[in-house]
């Protein structure tokens, strides 16, 4: 059989076949690592035994490339895991209670033209993109007042300088030749036919966001204004405050920056721009529950971020890159999923039918 084509939303009807089999545990692997990352307990949900950083550290050293036939860049790092429980809410920003309370009276003191005169605007920095804290980290509950706060009760402003920096690192695709020296170090070799001319690691990463940030743009709306990045990341993100700032005194706005980087709250300061940092988390825990509707969105991120993901008690492989991916695939988010047992399958197919009869 051909292998299925989903979107993120559709791995539901995956996850929901796995649990309907009477499987209790999915054991979700690395195949190029050959390395379990953790273990989904379908009936709570639950995600147990998490690969450690030790653990994970290890054995992508034991894959590292001895010589320059391939970047190290394409094996994906312990921090790259992180991110996908981030972006799918098994774990959380440090300071996230504090970031809510802040949205929350921001949003209340606008509402209000004796607290705040001016019309207030959020500005975000590029690495609030690649975490896409507006459409998975959103809404936001305020612990103080029990209040959610929401994308949409904002607007925004996007400078030119981040468009262009997250574009610019869409541009690298696998050679003949990188593909023949990870098959030299990767294990699950038979998969890597399907990398042949596509995305890179760094580059599939900047797709996610750019798929952000067309949230950003379409969804909530922002205001897109001018800015002329330059050489080198510091001096590039002092360009990014810089023109966000002189929007404001323009304009007479109130802009606040979200940033996850310290040193852009610097920057945002200098600008004389209001500024919040997201906490990126330290630890992650070795079992917690999950979400059941963020499944999806981790196993999702997690073929995209990866190039691949299994669950191999199952005999599933979800593909986030394949040869002749276009971006159409990726707005859309479609993975392809290759399965072993052909009867299963056929009833995701059929369940997959289904479901966008229904929602057509």
């Amino acid at each position: 059989m051909k292998p299925l084509v989903m979107d993120r939303r559709e791995l539901q009807i995956l996850t929901n076949c796995i649990y309907g089999s009477d499987t209790r545990y999915a054991h979700v692997t690395y195949p190029f690592f050959d390395l379990e990352l953790f273990t989904l307990d379908m009936n709570k949900p639950e995600l147990k035994d998490l690969v450690s950083y030790s653990d994970f550290d290890r054995a992508r050293l034991q894959r590292k490339p001895v010589d320059r036939s391939v970047s190290s860049d394409e094996l994906p790092s312990y921090n790259d895991l992180k991110t996908c429980l981030l972006t799918s809410g098994f774990v959380r920003y440090r300071n996230q209670a504090e970031v809510a309370t802040r949205l929350r009276e921001l949003r209340d003191e606008a509402k209000d033209p004796n607290k705040r005169p001016r019309q207030l605007f959020i500005a975000v920095d590029t690495n609030i993109l690649y975490y896409r804290f507006l459409s998975r980290g959103m809404p936001m509950r305020d612990g103080d007042s029990g209040r959610l706060v929401e994308a949409t009760d904002f607007r925004y402003v996007l400078s030119e300088i981040v468009q262009v920096e997250i574009d610019s690192r869409i541009t690298h695709k696998y050679s003949r030749g990188e593909i023949e020296a990870l098959s030299q170090l990767f294990a699950h070799k038979e998969l890597l036919q399907e990398f042949r001319n596509g995305s890179g690691r760094r580059e599939r990463l900047a797709k996610l966001a750019f798929n952000e940030m067309n949230y950003l743009m379409t969804e909530l709306r922002a205001l897109r204004i001018k800015g002329t990045g330059v050489r080198g990341k510091e001096r590039n993100d002092i360009e990014i405050a810089q023109s966000y700032g002189s929007w404001a005194k323009e304009g007479d706005y109130d802009v606040l920056l979200l940033t996850a980087d310290e040193d852009m709250m610097n920057h945002a300061r200098t600008s004389e721009l209001m500024a919040i940092q997201l906490d990126y988390p330290h630890e992650v825990p070795q079992h917690g529950r999950i979400d059941p509707w963020a499944v999806s969105d981790l196993l999702y991120d997690l073929a995209v971020t990866f190039g691949a993901v299994s669950v191999e008690n199952r005999g599933l492989t979800i593909l986030g890159e394949w040869a002749g991916k276009n971006s159409v695939d990726y707005g859309k988010e479609r993975v392809k999923v290759l399965f072993e047992d052909e009867r299963e399958q056929a009833e995701v197919e059929r369940q997959q039918a289904l479901c966008r009869s229904i929602l057509s």
